[in-house]
């Protein structure tokens, strides 16, 4: 498994301390501690449980502060000292609120506050730590995030290559008379090798009438000729996320609408892309990418949500192509396009992700987005 680098983490840290009005940092948000130290905190075990710290004072010292679970994780943390306090080790400590117990460990390695502003991250940060003058860096961090530095970008193609892995198996298994939760397990069995780890396996597979409302998670529905399933795979991978989306007919075969919408979509995409431009504005990419879809004959109240997305640590994050949103597409942004259209008998969404570059764009995914 990948890992972010050393000197990414270390770049990251010193733009934030010297991009906020604050004497000190304290970083609360898991997403936000892997994208400064490189430790990634899973959900999949006790070691996403509870409440870990990143302090970060004003000579650019870096302290990560854990409970035990995560204490083996933290050990090649690209920081310059990791404190590892005992939560619960099966022989101690029975009942520790473990919350409390947390912020008591950060309070006491964290210097003398007198007089200084510390930034946080606007509502995240924990009550009983500090009364203290506070400034939030929630926005420059937001900022941070939405240009992807060579190691993250590292992360998000190790994603993108588990998530191949799990389309091609729904390719494979998907047949009338199995489950929806049949095809879920075959996909996660996929993703999961292709990973060499466990995952956060999360996604839409939606089939038959469920699919015209646009998605949800694997049921024990069982899938009948004639039904289509929108299956969109965005799994937690070593932290980051790739995410996109096909269009399944479950035995093959396509009726007109559903053909129609197949090429309204395809067309979508493509106008899309040529609108995937540093300097462009992402309601204006918005309306390009939507605009194949009305003209082959759907309306506005069959288009019910985004035409894509910002990816990441996260999704959906900035930028956001929706109608209103006045974001300007930067150098380094990695986005997707994620045309689809519902109405009272069918449903169906594609998507592709996206590197911006200095000249347009890097398409990051290169899975079949046909229906059959």
């Amino acid at each position: 498994m990948l890992t972010l680098t050393a000197e990414g983490c270390a770049a990251r840290r010193q733009h934030l301390m010297e991009n906020t009005p604050a004497d000190c940092l304290i970083i609360t948000n898991p997403r936000h501690i892997q994208y400064l130290t490189g430790v990634y905190i899973s959900q999949l075990g006790l070691t996403g449980y509870g409440s870990n710290y990143l302090a970060i004072d004003h000579t650019g010292k870096s302290t990560l502060i854990v409970h035990n679970f995560l204490g083996s994780n933290a050990e090649h943390a690209h920081v310059d000292e990791v404190v590892v306090w005992t939560w619960y080790d099966a022989q101690s400590n029975a009942g520790v609120p473990i919350h409390r117990s947390a912020t008591e460990r950060l309070a006491s390695f964290l210097p003398d506050l007198s007089g200084t502003h510390v930034g946080i991250e606007e509502g995240q940060f924990p009550y009983g730590v500090v009364d203290k003058k506070t400034v939030d860096i929630t926005d420059t961090l937001t900022t941070m995030r939405r240009t992807k530095d060579d190691d993250e970008i590292a992360l998000i193609h190790e994603a993108i290559d588990a998530i191949a892995a799990g389309h091609r198996a729904a390719r494979e298994h998907i047949a009338p008379g199995k489950s929806e939760l049949d095809l879920y397990t075959a996909v996660e069995s996929a993703i999961v090798h292709a990973a060499g780890t466990a995952v956060l396996m999360l996604g839409d597979f939606a089939s038959g009438e469920r699919a015209w409302a646009g998605g949800g998670p694997a049921t024990t529905r069982v899938m009948n000729a004639g039904d289509y399933m929108i299956f969109d795979l965005f799994p937690v991978v070593n932290g980051y996320k790739g995410d996109y989306t096909a269009t399944l007919s479950v035995d093959g075969t396509l009726n007109d609408t559903h053909k129609r919408l197949q090429d309204a979509l395809h067309a979508a995409v493509a106008t899309g892309e040529a609108a995937l431009k540093p300097g462009n504005i992402a309601g204006d990419v918005y309306r390009a990418t939507y605009q194949p879809v009305l003209n082959a004959g759907f309306s506005e109240e069959n288009i019910r949500h985004h035409a894509g997305h910002g990816l990441g640590l996260g999704h959906p994050e900035p930028p956001f192509f929706v109608p209103n949103s006045t974001e300007v597409l930067e150098v380094g942004d990695v986005v997707t396009l994620e045309p689809g259209a519902y109405g009272n008998d069918f449903g169906a969404r594609i998507e592709h992700n996206y590197l911006i570059t200095e000249t347009g764009f890097e398409r990051l995914t290169h899975h079949n987005t046909s229906f059959t």
